[in-house]
C-alpha cells in the first residue's frame, strides 16, 4: 500500500507563483453541517479547495440508500471534472459538520488554465490517480466477498488516517459502522457482523466508536495480495 502526500491536492505541487496566482482568485464559503455543496446532474462552474472540515462525495440508490465514493479532508480538492469536460456533475457533495472551502470559479479557473501549463500536468496526475483508485474499488466489488472488501477499507482507512499507540496499535476513530456501510454499498448490520469475523480472526478490535487494528503492517500485506496490485491512498498523517 502506497501512501501519497496531496494525492487530492493538485494547487499544492504547483511552483509557487502558480500557487499564488491560483489562491489570490479563490474566495471562502462556509457550509454548515449536511449542507450541498453541489448535487448530481447539476452544472459545474465552481471548483473547490477544503480549508478546513470534510466533504462527502457520494450518490444515492433508487431506494435512497448512500454509497459513499470518498470523504475528502482538509487540503483535498474537488469539482475539477465538470470544469474539464463540461458535463453536469457526476455525484454529490456535502459537508460533514461545518466546513470552510476556499471557491474558484470557472471563468477564473479558465483563464489560469490557458495562462499557466503546469496546471494541465497538475490535473492529469490527479485524475490518473483517481482513476486508479476507481479501478481497485471496481475490482474489489466484482470479485471479493464483503469480510475482504471491509478488511481492505480497514486497511486503507488505518494507513491513511490512523494513529499507532505505544503498543504499535493503529487506531482509527470517528468511523461508525454506519459510515463504513455507506462506504461499502451495503448495510450497517452486515458491516458489524463481518467486524466481528475480523475481530475473531484476531485482526482488531471495534471499542467505543473506535477501531483498534492490532498489526497493520499484516492487515496491509494480506489485503494487497487479495487482488495483486497496490493500493494508493491519501497520506494526511503527516499533512
Amino acid at each position: 500500500m502506497r501512501k501519497v502526500l496531496s494525492l487530492h491536492n493538485w494547487i499544492n505541487t504547483l511552483p509557487c507563483d502558480v500557487r499564488t496566482a491560483i489562491l489570490q482568485r479563490m474566495r471562502p464559503r462556509d457550509y454548515d453541517d449536511g449542507a450541498a455543496v453541489y448535487s448530481l446532474g447539476d452544472a459545474g462552474h465552481e471548483l473547490y479547495l477544503i480549508e478546513s472540515g470534510k466533504v462527502s462525495i457520494c450518490n444515492y440508490s433508487e431506494a435512497g440508500r448512500e454509497v459513499q465514493l470518498a470523504e475528502l479532508r482538509d487540503g483535498d480538492c474537488f469539482g475539477e471534472m465538470s470544469l474539464i469536460d463540461g458535463l453536469p456533475r457526476a455525484n454529490n457533495a456535502y459537508s460533514v459538520g461545518a466546513s470552510r472551502l476556499q471557491v474558484l470559479r470557472e471563468q477564473d479557473f479558465r483563464l489560469l488554465y490557458r495562462e499557466y501549463p503546469q496546471i494541465a500536468l497538475e490535473l492529469n496526475q490527479l485524475l490518473c490517480r483517481r482513476v486508479r483508485m476507481s479501478y481497485i474499488l471496481v475490482q474489489d466489488a466484482s470479485v471479493l466477498t464483503l469480510k475482504d472488501r471491509l478488511a481492505r477499507l480497514l486497511s486503507r482507512l488505518g494507513f491513511s488516517v490512523g494513529v499507532a499507540d505505544e503498543q504499535g496499535v493503529t487506531v482509527v476513530e470517528g468511523i461508525p459502522h454506519e459510515h463504513l456501510a455507506r462506504m461499502l454499498g451495503t448495510t450497517r448490520q452486515s458491516v458489524s457482523r463481518e467486524l466481528k469475523v475480523l475481530e475473531n480472526a484476531g485482526l482488531l478490535h471495534c471499542s467505543y466508536g473506535r477501531i483498534l487494528i492490532l498489526d497493520i503492517a499484516t492487515l496491509v500485506s494480506n489485503c494487497d495480495s487479495l487482488i495483486g496490485g497496490e493500493s494508493i491512498v491519501p497520506d494526511y498523517q503527516d499533512s
